[in-house]
């Protein structure tokens, strides 16, 4: 059975029924998935070309980086002929589509910010510092004043300017598999391109809310 391998080869319990949580497939489950795509292939029966190629795609758009669109929807294209030639008798379902067809369209409508950081795990960051705020730093004399200064403290921390001139957190760097590099934009030119632009911004033309 597919489930008693995994968890004798790779300790990972797959579609269990946690009592009031959904199931133990989380987060985790799909990265050692995707990260052993050989195994995986092996104890599922699935093509291995094929899993590491959706592998690829979701560390390129889940890395924080720029999308090279071009190689991408080639390489999403590509992948999704495979699968239909692979699998014709399985529909392809609604969110592999839209990686898949629509992926580099998206990438391309919000490519003034990477992709992953319109994830959920992004969005869900700052919950913390909402707390924080919202108990330390606003004033609690109505629900219009409260979110107002929620607001205003949110723009202050996340403005460009101010963003540019503090110090950088030290991120540990995700070891991205060779072929994500060619689906991805130079790091280096896009560091220096973005540092070149903020250095030119006059401190007196950013507004504080």
């Amino acid at each position: 059975m597919t489930q008693e391998e995994f968890r004798e080869q790779t300790g990972l319990l797959i579609d269990v029924v946690k009592q009031g949580f959904g199931t133990t497939n989380d987060g985790n489950t799909a990265r050692r998935f995707f990260m052993d795509y050989e195994l995986s292939a092996e104890i599922t029966g699935i093509n291995e070309d094929l899993i590491k190629r959706f592998a690829i795609i979701l560390q390129a758009v889940s890395s924080g980086l720029q999308i090279n669109l071009s190689n991408f929807r080639e390489f999403c294209k590509e992948t999704a002929i495979l699968y239909v030639n692979l699998y014709p008798w399985y529909y392809m379902p609604s969110s592999v589509h839209k990686l898949l067809i629509h992926g580099a369209d998206i990438c391309g409508h919000y490519s003034f910010i990477p992709i992953a950081s319109l994830s959920e795990e992004a969005s869900e960051a700052r919950n913390k510092d909402f707390r924080n705020v919202r108990l330390a730093h606003t004033r609690k004399i109505g629900r219009t004043q409260t979110n107002l200064d929620i607001i205003h403290n949110f723009l202050i921390s996340s403005d460009p300017y101010i963003t540019h001139i503090r110090p950088n957190f030290v991120r540990q760097q995700k070891q991205l598999m060779p072929e994500v590099n060619d689906l991805i934009m130079n790091r280096g030119s896009l560091s220096s391109e973005s540092e070149e632009t903020l250095e030119n911004v006059d401190p007196k033309d950013v507004i504080f809310i």
